[in-house]
């Protein structure tokens, strides 16, 4: 198989997991940012920003991928090894949008209760 097409391959599956996952995410996160953040327009802004770096940074990580020419077993575990890579990219996204949510979360004014 050429190594081009696999490096293509590897960068493709890594796309269509992150986008699957942004697109999962960004209704809860929508909602939550908008709640923080007061308005429509910011919450907006925040949830196209943060479904971008879900994208971009695992790609960053596949990008940096050269496969080897050796057999097709080889290959296979070395690409896997790298798609691993890429998902610990989307997982650092992850945590730090989370976290930076959780931040804010803590010192966001709450609504007083009247019981």
């Amino acid at each position: 198989m050429n190594t081009i097409l696999i490096f293509l391959t590897q960068i493709a599956l890594t796309v269509v997991a992150c986008l699957l996952i942004a697109g999962y995410i960004r209704p809860f996160l929508k909602r939550v940012l908008v709640d923080l953040c007061g308005t429509e327009e910011r919450a907006q802004f925040w949830t196209a920003f943060s479904n971008i770096m879900l994208v971009v940074l695992p790609v960053i990580f596949g990008l940096g991928f050269m496969p080897l020419e050796s057999s097709a077993d080889a290959l296979f575990f070395e690409v896997a090894g790298q798609i691993r890579w890429n998902l610990f990219g989307l997982v650092m996204s992850l945590v730090a949008i989370g976290g930076a949510v959780s931040v804010f979360a803590l010192f966001a004014p709450r609504p007083k209760v009247n019981g």
